[in-house]
């Protein structure tokens, strides 16, 4: 059962859609000579409807066509129009021909892992030196993993030495004294968590607990569902708790609860939570205030500066114009210790103030919000606004990319700001008419400002630090309302337009709103995507889903919401779930990630897709010695047909795949070499593919390219040739397989008459064959 608390999506078999048609298999006849005249893939094209090759059909007239609830639909769709029809450039169920030759593997789950220069700036607070991961039970009986965090005697006396009191941390004290438990309410960044670390370390220092720590909880999981269990509070510990949801903090019971736990594990409890109204403050809870910014400066330089500095002499320091002007635009505790910190390394070395704060980075966010204030303000037209601001949008967002992608990007922006701001008007120039060095934010850009340099991919964007991507789309989102009605709209017209690595971002993208309102987003774009009949819209919520799972506040809701996807009974839940165990998220538990696409591959109507085969083999990739050559061997005696042809596949996918360091040969080869206890699942697994009715064809023709290779390499007489001699004749077991391969190597052995290897082959299966 999903951890954010909705059900399984079960729908009738009437209403999971109309699947596309799927040609018959063609029939293969494993008693019978094959046919002389059998095509190859290297001398000619394949038959025009090869058994189960849906490549070239095209999608259904809807298929671009979203089939899950838009609750924005009414303002979005009226204003701007329903997602164009995507024609002829809908999925594919399966890679072309040409997809099936031996190539390197472009290790997509290392790229998405990275999404290019696309960063992840949300994750868990600073959790001190020792943090361990340790495994609790819901009362539901589902396992999660929590990170328990405990500070050091040396952490705890440098936050002594550097804490400054706020003004009601006496109040917070008092309050934790007498009921073990207390509420901090406060924005973010405004210094909590300190301050429940600074209250527990009184209480240590008084004897009433003996360490002091702290839980991150995945989103979902509350503290209640976790209480009691000594793996998560271990006794006489004060604990910091940071809740993202402020709902329970205001109920008094649930306060109660967490006060009667932490007596029974004679303990103490901090809970940070967001800010509250002041109807909401209960008397266990305070309404924390940040330190006083110049008194918190001065401590950090008064304890952290060497004794050389006098007292005059940083009384001199704190009174410049610089410091005073910048403590006024960066009063958030972090950044206050940021630059103190940046003091205490720049000024011993003779650095000025200005000097140090000009190696200081900016706040991104504000530089952001700046550039889009400037958008506004600073245009020439009526139309410089909407043109600046969609442009600044798509270049931070698309940061590293082809300047050709993001002008792709900025033009479908520009015109849906037009429309919601200026629906009735007609835009007097071209839309980025004007030289790019103007239209953009001068301070947004790298040292160099635009990448110019010249290159078979062309001009790139280049933002002065990657995190402004991030603090763009918070803006956007967060801060403007034009932007937020349209960025949802934008952002799927981009995921089923463009370039693989554009779709790619743009997922990504979706995938960051999502962390700011999770229930919306995925209510308005990502399950759309993933119910939509069209392949890419699927894949982009795949991406999306696995940018939000990198966040740990969430990973336990996208894995609930997955799973529920898997025991729903609509096909393109389904594969939209096991394209999402295709990536890093799948990667992170390969068992339950086999274990749900087993049970996606039981679904007849998926074997008009390869979603399942395309994930197997990336969990396979990312770890090759882990669990998924195992589980595709106990598949491959699985009485469901339709397992079985996912398992082949899935071979098909790995089989092309070279190897990184040896790129001479196939990575399943080698791995069969060294581990020879492999050879006989790799085998069992080729036997599947080059006997299953929609693999036959492929399978032949990258059993033809395997042989190729020692000849091709001038290698026929090695260690790895031999193991590939071993494994064909370990594959071509059993006279009907025996007659075919007889009949295939002959006509490749009249091709490469001089391929010793071939030669041996075609001796075996002769003798073979004789018995």
């Amino acid at each position: 059962m999903a951890d954010d608390g909705h059900q399984p999506e079960k729908k009738p078999a009437s209403e999971a859609g109309t699947p596309e048609p799927v040609a018959p298999p063609e029939p293969v006849d494993e008693t019978a000579e094959p046919a002389a005249a059998e095509p190859e893939v290297a001398t000619s094209p394949p038959p025009k409807t090869p058994a189960g090759e849906q490549a070239a059909k095209e999608p259904d007239e809807g298929a671009g066509r979203h089939r899950g609830p838009d609750t924005n639909a009414q303002g979005v769709a009226g204003l701007l129009g329903t997602p164009p029809p995507l024609g002829k450039t809908g999925e594919r169920a399966e890679p072309a021909p040409d997809q099936f030759r031996l190539g390197p593997d472009d290790d997509p789950i290392a790229r998405r892992r990275s999404g290019d220069r696309f960063n992840n700036n949300f994750g868990i607070a600073q959790s001190g030196a020792h943090s361990v991961a340790v495994q609790v039970n819901l009362p539901g009986g589902e396992k999660i993993t929590l990170v328990r965090y405990e500070l050091t005697d040396d952490d705890l006396t440098r936050l002594g030495r550097l804490y400054v009191e706020s003004g009601n941390f006496r109040a917070a004290l008092r309050i934790l004294r007498a009921h073990r438990v207390v509420v901090l309410h406060g924005p973010e960044g405004s210094g909590r968590t300190a301050a429940g670390r600074a209250l527990l370390d009184r209480l240590k220092s008084d004897g009433l607990i003996d360490r002091v720590g702290g839980l991150v909880l995945p989103d979902g999981v509350s503290v209640s569902d976790v209480a009691g269990q000594p793996e998560a509070f271990p006794h006489r510990w004060g604990m910091v708790l940071e809740l993202r949801d402020g709902t329970e903090l205001s109920m008094g019971d649930r306060i109660l609860a967490y006060r009667d736990f932490a007596a029974r594990a004679d303990g103490y409890i901090v809970l940070v939570g967001p800010p509250a109204g002041e109807d909401e403050i209960t008397q266990y809870a305070v309404s924390h205030q940040s330190p006083e910014p110049a008194g918190l400066l001065r401590r950090h330089l008064v304890e952290e500066l060497p004794a050389s500095f006098t007292a005059p002499q940083l009384q001199e320091i704190l009174g410049q114009d610089a410091v005073t002007g910048y403590l006024g635009q960066h009063q958030r505790p972090g950044q206050v210790v940021k630059f103190a910190i940046a003091l205490v390394e720049g000024l011993p070395v003779g650095r000025t103030v200005d000097e140090v704060i000009a190696t200081l980075e900016p706040d991104w966010r504000d530089l952001a919000r700046r550039a889009f204030e400037d958008a506004l303000t600073a245009a020439d037209d009526p139309f410089g606004a909407p043109r600046r601001q969609a442009l600044r949008t798509a270049y931070a967002i698309f940061d590293g990319l082809e300047l050709s992608e993001v002008f792709f990007a900025a033009e479908e922006l520009l015109g849906m700001l037009r429309r919601v701001e200026a629906p009735d008007s007609t835009p007097a120039r071209p839309v980025f008419g004007d030289v790019l060095d103007k239209l953009l934010f001068k301070d947004m850009l790298g040292d160099g400002g635009i990448d110019r340099t010249e290159s078979a991919s062309g001009r790139r964007a280049l933002l002065r630090n990657p995190h402004l991507s991030d603090a763009f789309l918070d803006v956007a989102w967060n801060d403007y309302d034009t932007t937020r009605f349209v960025l949802p709209q934008w952002l799927d017209m981009v995921a089923t337009g463009g370039r693989p690595v554009t779709r790619l971002r743009a997922a990504q993208a979706a995938g960051k709103l999502a962390l700011y309102d999770f229930e919306k987003v995925m209510a308005d774009l990502i399950r759309p995507w993933a119910l939509d009949l069209n392949g890419l819209r699927r894949q982009a919520a795949a991406w999306a889903l696995e940018q939000v799972s990198r966040n740990e506040w969430y990973s336990a809701r996208v894995r609930g919401r997955v799973h529920d996807w898997v025991l729903s009974n609509d096909a393109e839940l389904h594969d939209t779930a096991a394209r999402v165990y295709g990536t890093a998220f799948g990667a992170e538990s390969p068992e339950a990630a086999m274990t749900d696409l087993h049970s996606i591959a039981m679904d007849p109507r998926q074997l008009k897709f390869r979603s399942v085969g395309h994930a197997v083999a990336s969990l396979y990739l990312a770890d090759p010695s882990g669990p998924v050559l195992d589980h595709l061997n106990a598949w491959l005696s699985d009485a469901s047909p339709e397992v079985a042809a996912h398992t082949a596949w899935a071979l098909l996918y790995l089989a092309r795949i070279l190897d990184s360091e040896r790129p001479e040969w196939p990575q399943l080869l080698l791995d069969a070499s060294n581990a020879p206890d492999r050879r006989p699942v790799l085998a069992r697994l080729w036997r599947a593919a080059l006997s299953g009715s929609t693999t036959t064809f492929l399978a032949w023709d990258l059993l033809r390219q395997w042989l190729e290779l020692p000849y091709r390499n001038g290698n026929q007489d090695g260690d790895v040739p031999e193991q590939l001699l071993l494994l064909v004749i370990d594959t071509l077991d059993g006279p009907a397989l025996r007659r075919r391969g007889r009949w295939h190597v002959g006509l490749w052995l009249r091709r490469r008459p001089d391929d010793r290897l071939l030669k041996t082959l075609d001796d075996r299966l002769v003798e073979g064959l004789k018995r």
